[in-house]
């Protein structure tokens, strides 16, 4: 953080900005007199945005605020400082919080914009082939498919998945209803809805439908106020039981070719019954937009 700083500086923060132990002496000046080195303003400028979070985001764990009462002497000490608090929200929701190879400036973006760390699938970054079964199956499903109207366009999920072919008009957001509405023959199934959502990025919640390379292109952070941190934490809380479940479904049956390729069998059938389940068969020309593979 620099003297310029767009950020304003508030005001005096009961704690962190105790100045009678925040200065430390200088050398004895001529007359014996002790004086004072007032830390640099970049780090009171840091520790007064500090006290501010911790007073707003723990308001009934004023001992915390109280334990970082310290020198500041240098820019390790601020970034440790930092890097504890960030530990703190770590319990309530994911955030980035390893200071380790970070500087002030990196410091101060993370005490203005929540440096959260979401679940979701990076579609724009991560290679497909390299994504748990059957996540790789629903994206190619749903995005790969030759077209009947342009027969020379590749048709990538039948070259990748001939064994696994399903109705050309079948899309699998369609089927979420019907998929939670079948009997599954395994219980890791239950979770397909959820996951068939979350590739679609469209299950609702923040911390499901975007990943952390497209939320860190796009800089799209949040900013810090009470009200974002309780919606965070509320959200995080509703993530957790959904990502619990879709981990479920991509670890199971995942660990040689020929489990991989039961799972997938597993996962056709229910998709054809759930697709057989619907009122009409009729291909829709409404569909996700589809990044590349």
């Amino acid at each position: 953080m620099h003297p310029d700083s767009p950020y304003p500086a508030n005001g005096r923060t009961v704690g962190i900005l105790n100045l009678a132990q925040t200065l430390w002496p200088a050398t004895a000046g001529a007359h014996g007199a002790s004086s004072f080195n007032l830390p640099p303003l970049s780090f009171l400028l840091l520790a007064d945005r500090l006290g501010e979070l911790y007073e707003m985001t723990f308001p009934t764990r004023p001992e915390w605020l109280d334990e970082e009462v310290v020198d500041w002497r240098g820019e390790e000490d601020v970034l440790l400082t930092v890097e504890r608090f960030l530990g703190r929200v770590n319990t309530l929701f994911p955030v980035y919080e390893d200071m380790w190879d970070a500087d002030l400036e990196i410091a101060e973006w993370r005490l203005y914009e929540i440096p959260i760390m979401p679940e979701g699938y990076d579609l724009w970054c991560d290679s497909w082939d390299d994504l748990k079964e059957p996540a790789a199956y629903l994206l190619h499903l749903g995005h790969s498919r030759g077209d009947e109207e342009h027969p020379s366009r590749p048709d990538g999920f039948t070259a990748r998945y001939p064994d696994h072919q399903l109705p050309r008009a079948l899309e699998p957001y369609r089927l979420v209803e019907s998929l939670r509405d079948l009997a599954m023959p395994y219980p890791e199934l239950k979770a397909l809805p959820d996951l068939i959502l979350m590739l679609g990025q469209d299950t609702g919640n923040v911390w499901l439908d975007t990943g952390p390379c497209e939320l860190a292109e796009g800089g799209g952070y949040p900013e810090w106020s009470r009200a974002m941190v309780t919606a965070l934490a509320e959200e995080w809380q509703k993530a957790q039981a959904v990502l619990e479940g879709v981990m479920s479904l991509l670890d199971w049956k995942n660990q040689n070719p020929a489990e991989i390729a039961e799972k997938l069998v597993a996962v056709r059938d229910v998709l054809l019954e759930a697709y057989e389940r619907m009122p009409s068969h009729e291909p829709t020309s409404a569909a996700h937009p589809a990044p590349p593979a």
